[in-house]
């Protein structure tokens, strides 16, 4: 084709990477071109930033890229992962949430489908983490730099991948994994402000509710109104950072509710 002239073609260094697919590592197909062959014009024009290279890419990962218009090797490695990753979503969370010793206790057809997502979650994984080979095109040889591996930290303990630490933490600290990666995804995609996050919002359900049965029973037992008990015991614990819903209603009974002396007399 004429438009071949304007592209380089980009040709592994070694031959284990022959017919591979430069995005994800499958057996590569066909050839992809960045920039795009039908924005060829626009990029020899505007001198926008471009390699014109021809590379060397699977089917499923050309397809994806039909979408991009980006003139870069790496803006369309990144734009293929982010599609792969959209793609497969659903089998990455399998592979995130389940282990193959959980799978003992379901039922056939559920296993089997979990099965089926494990497979799939860890070879979409695999192709995620692919970086491409060394190359060369128009007689220059390029090196793939590989990225510093990401290390998932879980107060102190070191995982490569999110699906280990996931696995360590919702173990260690005894929360779902759902509610985990959500927290997770909330914070900063820290593990240890989603663990805390968890254990602030855990502890202030626990006391709404002990607020709720203390100050209910206090009211009952004396008679008072439970929205006076409950402001009561608030104003108390608000002067006072560390006294309890206990000390705080002993106080409201010692000031506000016990009968006085001259009462009693009477």
């Amino acid at each position: 084709m004429h438009f071949d002239k304007d592209y380089n073609l980009l040709v592994p260094t070694y031959s284990r990477d022959f017919n591979t697919c430069f995005y994800c590592g499958c057996i590569a197909t066909e050839h992809d071109y960045a920039p795009p062959i039908k924005y060829r014009e626009f990029y020899l024009a505007t001198k926008e930033p471009s390699d014109f290279v021809k590379i060397p890419c699977c089917a499923e990962c050309n397809n994806l890229l039909q979408a991009s218009k980006g003139g870069s090797l790496d803006e369309r490695r990144d734009f293929a992962k982010e599609k792969l990753a959209k793609k497969y979503d659903k089998a990455l969370t399998i592979y995130e949430m389940w282990s193959e010793h959980e799978l003992v206790s379901l039922d056939f057809s559920l296993r089997h489908s979990i099965e089926a997502g494990l497979k799939l979650g860890e070879e979409t994984t695999e192709r995620l983490k692919y970086r491409g080979f060394d190359y060369e095109a128009a007689g220059v040889h390029q090196n793939v730099q590989f990225n510093t591996p990401k290390y998932f930290d879980v107060f102190g303990d070191q995982f490569s991948t999110f699906r280990e630490a996931l696995d360590f933490a919702s173990k260690a600290y005894r929360i779902p994994k759902n509610t985990l990666k959500e927290y997770f995804a909330d914070n900063d995609n820290n593990f240890e402000k989603a663990i805390h996050a968890i254990h602030k919002e855990v502890a202030e359900k626990d006391f709404k509710k002990q607020m709720k049965s203390q100050c209910g029973a206090f009211a009952k037992k004396y008679k008072q109104s439970v929205i006076f008990v409950h402001k009561q015991v608030e104003r108390y614990m608000s002067e006072d950072e560390e006294m309890t819903i206990n000390e705080a209603l002993e106080r409201l009974y010692e000031e506000r509710v016990r009968p006085s002396s001259s009462h009693i007399l009477k």
